[in-house]
């Protein structure tokens, strides 16, 4: 089964962004679906880099849009690199 492993940056981003307790309600989600599948999203990739980003609406009033940022290592396990708000030139039509 595959794991999900925080990036030495995921702790600080999430403080960033309000704290653990703020993104809870919105990773449990994610989690599950990146268990599930985590090749279903979007890629960024290029000679520098390679990962893949989910990107959240906002809840409002209570939880900012966000993107977030993993790859899949060669052990088939997850590891979250980043969180941080998202643009709105970020967010899906």
């Amino acid at each position: 089964m595959r794991q999900i492993i925080e990036g030495d940056e995921f702790p600080l981003c999430v403080e960033r962004v309000g704290g653990y307790r703020l993104i809870d309600e919105v990773m449990d989600p994610i989690i599950d679906a990146l268990v599930r599948n985590p090749y279903a999203f979007e890629l960024v990739e290029n000679e520098f880099v390679s990962f893949r980003v989910v990107i959240t609406r906002s809840i409002e009033g209570r939880i900012p849009a966000l993107i977030i940022a993993f790859r899949i290592n060669e052990n088939k396990d997850i590891v979250l690199e980043w969180v941080d708000e998202a643009d709105e030139a970020e967010l899906p039509d």
